[in-house]
Order: structure tokens, then C-alpha cells, then sequence
């Protein structure tokens, strides 16, 4: 019991038997917790307490601003919001970052095309110089039918090779 400044005694607010037993069964500290709680129970009952009085005496407890954007509000509100003088419409953040990651996707692909293309060619060349090698060694190994080396086959890779060195 605790008395108030009159001397009259009223009972003491108990703390709520969930908190309590929590504490009793983890045995740690609880003290700034419960606190808390409590304070935020006290808080949450003076509002609830205000705007029950807001009610009973008429008053709106909603803000403005959630009442010019409700479906069911006037349209004039809308009005006012797109005549604003001077102001642009925002731009979207990500925008440019979209437009850049476009930008390097598109040089990537350009460079991977033109690396598949050079190495295209180069693969063209390597063929055709490894076909005209093998004819050449297949005339160059070329024997008669007694197995002698045939002479005019020699005698013309290496007039070829005078005229290209």
C-alpha cells in the first residue's frame, strides 16, 4: 500500500505477472526491459486516451496529408499538387546506373563479336596455309613407279621458293 500526499492509501500498481516470471526463470537482469515496457504501455494508454477524447469532441484525428491523397477526398487537392510552379518531376535514381550498365553491356558484346571474328580469320589463314603445305609436301614426296623422286616437283617448289624470297 502506498499513501498519497492526503494520507489516503491506494494499492500499489503490481508489475505484470508475465514479466515477472520471466525474470524468475532466466535469472538474469531484466530490470531496463521491464522498465520499457511498462513506460511504452503508459505512453500507448495517454494516446489512446487523447484521441478517444478527440472523438468524442468531433475533431478529426487523422493528418492533412492523409487526407488530400484518399480516394475519397476532392479532386481539387490533386489540382493543386500538379499546378505547382517550378517543380520538375523527379528523376528515377537508378536511371543513369541503367543507362551506364547498358553502355558496357553493349562494348562488351561489341568486343566479344570482334574478337570471334578475328579469331575467325586467324583460324581461315592457319587452314589455308596448312592445305597448301600439304599439297606442297604431297608433290615434294611425290615417287615414280621405280621409287626415284619426281624431279619436275622439286625443280618447281624450289623456283617458287626463289621467286617469293
Amino acid at each position: 500500500m502506498a499513501f498519497t500526499e492526503g494520507g489516503e492509501q491506494r494499492e500499489r500498481r503490481r508489475m505484470p505477472q508475465s514479466m515477472a516470471l520471466d525474470t524468475r526463470i532466466q535469472r538474469t537482469y531484466k530490470g531496463k526491459i521491464i522498465k520499457q515496457r511498462i513506460d511504452r504501455n503508459q505512453k500507448s494508454n495517454v494516446k489512446r486516451k487523447y484521441f478517444k477524447e478527440l472523438k468524442k469532441e468531433g475533431l478529426e484525428t487523422t493528418p492533412q496529408r492523409h487526407t488530400r491523397n484518399s480516394p475519397d477526398g476532392d479532386a481539387s487537392g490533386d489540382a493543386d499538387l500538379s499546378a505547382r510552379p517550378g517543380r520538375a518531376p523527379r528523376s528515377n535514381p537508378y536511371e543513369k546506373l541503367v543507362r551506364v550498365r547498358d553502355e558496357v553491356k553493349r562494348q562488351k558484346e561489341e568486343e566479344r563479336r570482334r574478337k570471334n571474328l578475328e579469331i575467325q580469320q586467324v583460324e581461315k589463314r592457319r587452314s589455308d596455309y596448312m592445305h597448301e603445305r600439304k599439297e606442297e609436301r604431297k608433290k615434294y614426296n611425290a615417287r615414280t613407279k621405280r621409287g626415284q623422286p619426281v624431279l619436275s616437283n622439286q625443280i618447281g617448289s624450289l623456283l617458287e621458293k626463289i621467286k617469293r624470297g
